[in-house]
């Protein structure tokens, strides 16, 4: 196994850990204890770390170019009680990949870079791909006052100068992620890999169903306004509009219930709606499904994503590398949202490598990869990394 790899993984895999899972969450002293490692394992090598004004942490040669930078990494936050892999593969397997590069002196090796970016996932604020998303222009000053369930407000956790980070993805001629499997088709298809083909539409949303408080054992059923049963109902359209679209899913996360008695009917149920499909005409069905079984509920945009095409230079690469190892890849889509895809609709050619997960399991605790299909991982990467540098993508 890598021993840069193995070591930076283990390390990594110690913070934030609990009985129930890995919970790293954005702008927390877990996300800053596992970049500091990522920081130090870089500097093992020669790589320098800087963060721009959005809080992504950039390991880059002292000698870097402004601008061509061949680049590979993922992020470092996870989800509550998550797993291990998500993010931290791609972080750790990018500084691995650079660090062989490095050593072997290869032509243009200070061009290479590994990017961990902040706020991946998004959970806390409503904010996913965050980092990248401030980089590109996605995000505007209005978010930075989205709060969180306590009332913190964004802008006094994340860096001030976060709206200063916009048009710093131009200093990269191309990025590859490498990430777990979110699902089970490699391993029946006896492939250790997947080369991501590109990544669904999706838009996330918050609702508010409102109703009117009364007590729970005098109040008669027909005399009722019980927000949460409104909100069952949204559920369970979403959950139909879905199904009635090939390739679609949708997913209502969370639901937040008041006033929250045991025996008081609820006037408030606040939530998120996930809504996801092979393209932003499907995505936007369901969400028009959902509307014709249930009126009167408005959905607030929180992100949409009209999903990206991953370059053909960099899928090439990806392939032309697995190839050289002998090693079996498939072409994969992917339903999930991730940096690549944020800063392919950007221009940036960009790419993924997806590694086998054989339970597909993903977003909880026995969310796995084995050493064998990691150590696979890093040699694609590697490989694809080195064809960049001598031709990058135009």
């Amino acid at each position: 196994m890598d021993t840069t790899f193995e070591a930076l993984f283990a390390a990594v895999a110690k913070v934030g850990r609990s009985e129930r899972g890995w919970t790293r969450a954005p702008w927390s002293d877990e996300v800053h204890t596992a970049e500091e490692l990522a920081v130090a394992a870089g500097a093992a090598v020669g790589l320098v770390a800087t963060r721009d004004g959005a809080g992504n942490l950039w390991l880059t040669d002292k000698g870097a170019p402004a601008d061509g930078l061949i680049a590979a990494g993922s992020h470092l936050d996870t989800v509550p009680e998550g797993g291990a892999f998500d993010g931290a593969l791609g972080v750790v397997s990018a500084i691995a990949a650079v660090s062989r590069l490095r050593t072997e002196a290869v032509h243009g090796f200070e061009r290479l870079a590994v990017i961990s970016f902040a706020d991946e996932e998004g959970w806390r604020f409503g904010t996913p791909i965050f980092g990248s998303r401030m980089l590109t222009g996605g995000y505007g000053a209005a978010v930075l006052d989205r709060r969180d369930a306590h009332g913190v407000r964004l802008g006094d956790v994340c860096p001030p100068t976060a709206l200063d980070a916009r048009g710093g993805h131009g200093r990269l001629a191309s990025f590859i992620e490498v990430h777990v499997e979110q699902g089970c088709a490699l391993a029946p298809a006896g492939a250790a890999l997947g080369v991501a083909t590109g990544l669904a539409a999706r838009a996330r949303y918050a609702f508010a169903v409102e109703g009117v408080a009364n007590h729970a054992g005098t109040t008669p059923m027909e005399g009722r306004a019980d927000a949460l049963v409104a909100a069952a109902r949204l559920v369970l359209a979403a959950d139909t509009a879905a199904r009635e679209e090939p390739g679609g899913v949708a997913t209502v996360g969370q639901l937040i219930v008041e006033p929250g008695g045991s025996n008081v009917i609820p006037d408030r149920v606040t939530g998120t709606l996930d809504v996801r499909a092979p393209t932003p005409e499907g995505r936007n069905r369901i969400t028009a499904g959902i509307f014709q079984i249930v009126a009167g509920v408005a959905l607030e945009p929180l992100s949409t994503d009209p999903g990206v095409a991953f370059h053909p230079t960099v899928r090439d690469a990806l392939r032309v590398a697995a190839a050289r190892a002998s090693i079996a890849v498939i072409d994969l889509a992917s339903y999930a949202g991730h940096d690549a895809g944020v800063l392919g609709a950007a221009g940036i050619p960009s790419g993924m490598l997806f590694v086998r997960s054989p339970d597909g399991v993903s977003h909880n605790p026995s969310e796995h990869a084995s050493a064998e299909d990691c150590e696979a991982g890093i040699d694609v990467l590697t490989g694809a990394l080195r064809l960049l540098l001598d031709d990058p993508p135009s």
